[in-house]
């Protein structure tokens, strides 16, 4: 390979509107089987960089909201430059282990079949494996155009919002997904084009519910909007008794971030973290119920979402300096 590439991409009904593919693509030297980029890229996705890794495209498909590849690298250290389009890979092959980075985020952990990766648009990720085995994945690109639209469907503003990078995680729902293009992929039919596009706004309207971030974190020291910290305060103090419901998870969906961003943006806006705030609350709901009522310690622990009265009684001593029993009688 030489160290000066041109990379010519034919244009899609909708992937290339918002950009015009150019040769822009300059590589240094490879160390070690690595490609740097010195500039970022103007193309979409990889099949122009890495011509030999594609199994299968929806170029010819007519597809017009999304564009998936079928990749089989065959190279244990590979780069992809920032792209125009959010890229979310599926894992299709056997596990690996991985080192990659993606954009200022380093990862480094196994990847199972199923497992999910998004590398938003603009950010380069670089891949190192530990053996030679073939990465087989799928590789799915979405215009942000197509996700301004889709925010703006379900009335999220866009424009105050990022999506944020992930790596090997488990999403059900977008794996359901990735593994329904790759059907279609393979049986292509007129109707197949139609359920395809149909496909990219649900992955669309994922991506945004559940992947994405305020960008006013950024100028606001990490913190989270002040609307959305009340909303998570208020869901917290409405399920306290439902340890279950009051999930990060849970939590991080309802004022729509990811789990990573609302998880660092909540400590920096109330000096804790979700869980151990939860856990005051829990407290000190207890506290009032044994200083109000004579309800029975074991009630009291599943009123406030406790398990059971053993994880109750350590939480509760631990905070307090008491136990319940002792908390009580001392009133």
């Amino acid at each position: 390979m030489s160290s000066t590439a041109t990379v010519q991409l034919e244009p899609s009904a909708y992937l290339m509107q918002s950009a015009t593919v150019r040769p822009v693509t300059k590589r240094t030297a490879i160390l070690g089987g690595r490609q740097r980029f010195e500039k970022a890229t103007t193309v979409s996705q990889l099949s122009g960089i890495y011509p030999e890794a594609v199994v299968a495209s929806s170029q010819p498909l007519g597809w017009e909201n999304l564009r998936a590849l079928e990749m089989r690298h065959t190279i244990s250290e590979w780069t992809m430059p920032p792209l125009e389009n959010h890229c979310i890979l599926v894992q299709l092959g056997r596990s690996l282990q991985v080192a990659a980075r993606i954009g200022e985020q380093s990862f480094e952990q196994s990847l199972e079949p199923g497992t999910i990766t998004i590398i938003p648009a603009g950010l380069p990720m670089h891949w190192r494996q530990e053996d030679a085995t073939p990465n087989h994945a799928l590789q799915l690109y979405l215009d942000p155009q197509f996700l301004r639209a889709t925010a703006e469907f379900i009335d999220v503003d866009y424009s105050q919002i990022s999506i944020a990078p992930q790596f090997g995680i488990r999403d059900e729902h977008l794996h359901h997904i990735g593994m329904s293009l790759l059907h279609e992929l393979k049986d292509a039919n007129v109707i197949g084009r139609h359920y395809a596009d149909s496909l990219a706004k649900v992955l669309a309207m994922q991506l945004v519910r559940r992947y994405s971030y305020l960008n006013d974190l950024r100028t606001s020291r990490g913190g989270m909007a002040p609307r959305k910290l009340r909303r998570a305060i208020e869901f917290i103090n409405e399920n306290l008794d439902k340890e279950q419901t009051v999930t990060l998870a849970a939590l991080a969906e309802e004022v729509q971030m990811s789990y990573f961003h609302f998880s660092r943006a909540f400590k920096q806006s109330t000096g804790v973290s979700p869980s151990a705030y939860m856990t005051k609350q829990r407290i000190e709901r207890a506290r009032k119920l044994l200083a109000e009522t004579d309800l029975p310690i074991t009630d009291i622990a599943l009123r406030t979402g406790f398990a059971s009265q053993s994880h109750f009684t350590t939480t509760f001593r631990r905070l307090v300096w008491n136990t319940p029993k002792a908390f009580r009688e001392m009133l």
